[in-house]
């Protein structure tokens, strides 16, 4: 959907989050002709914590079968970072970190074929599950990176701004400037976590983190595409500096020995 009618998806978003729990999910019902637009409101009440965080599941269990992810890969960056400034219970650090986690091990599940999938091809489906995984943790990190990416507590940055005024007739996600945001999460991602494993609570499930990493990176060779197997040890190789990984059974796995 267009950029300029962001605006009016908000404000339904925001008519709607003063209904029900029951009455919002029959009304937000993802569908394929409706994708674009019921994932923005669902993720939005998700970001704002009028839903809890756990409501990603299903968001993201459609999306994965969905081949034009350009505008809803921008939303979920966005959202990411938005449940981190949102001050509500429902995002707080505790509930994104419990999140967190059970993606890495939805993700693990799904790369050993443990969770079937549907019409879904595995390798681009672990591709989208890592930029999922990447960008929670650049959003979720500090501030410099979201910043970097353009990231702001306004869904319209941009509003205001004359010199994009051509920028509402757009498709979200579709700019130049959303597609590098989008990829740049990936890049970010091993100076992120780092820096996300180096403060409390993240740091006491380092040794899980690391765990994973090598987890990911022995799954069968039909799971994960080439970029997806260099992300894994670019991020593991990241985290080298701390004593988990000291350890002999982690960086040997790490270097290949």
């Amino acid at each position: 959907f267009q950029r300029g009618k962001l605006e009016i998806y908000i404000d339904v978003a925001k008519c709607i989050s003063e209904m029900s729990d029951s009455e919002i999910d029959r009304i937000v019902q993802i569908s394929k002709n409706n994708i674009e637009k019921a994932t923005f409101t669902k993720v939005y009440l998700i970001s704002q914590g009028r839903l809890p965080l756990m409501n990603l599941s299903a968001v993201i269990d459609t999306v994965a079968g969905y081949d034009r992810k350009k505008t809803i890969l921008w939303v979920l960056l966005h959202s990411f970072y938005h449940a981190r400034i949102v001050s509500h219970e429902n995002t707080g650090v505790l509930k994104r970190m419990d999140w967190l986690l059970d993606l890495m091990g939805y993700i693990r599940n799904v790369a050993y074929k443990s969770t079937p999938l549907q019409n879904v091809d595995l390798k681009e489906c672990i591709d989208f599950l890592l930029w999922l995984f990447a960008a929670s943790v650049v959003a979720w990190a500090d501030h410099g990176a979201p910043l970097l990416l353009g990231l702001s507590a306004n869904w319209l940055p941009w509003k205001h701004q004359t010199i994009l005024l051509e920028l509402s007739e757009d498709h979200i996600g579709k700019h130049p400037t959303d597609k590098l945001a989008v990829q740049e999460a990936l890049t970010l991602l091993p100076s992120s976590i780092s820096l996300l494993l180096a403060k409390e609570p993240w740091k006491e499930q380092t040794q899980k983190f690391i765990d994973w990493l090598i987890n990911m990176m022995e799954s069968p060779k039909d799971a994960l595409s080439k970029s997806s197997t260099d992300l894994l040890k670019v991020t593991l190789l990241a985290l080298r500096s701390l004593a988990e990984f000291k350890k002999k059974a982690v960086w040997t796995k790490a270097y290949g020995w």
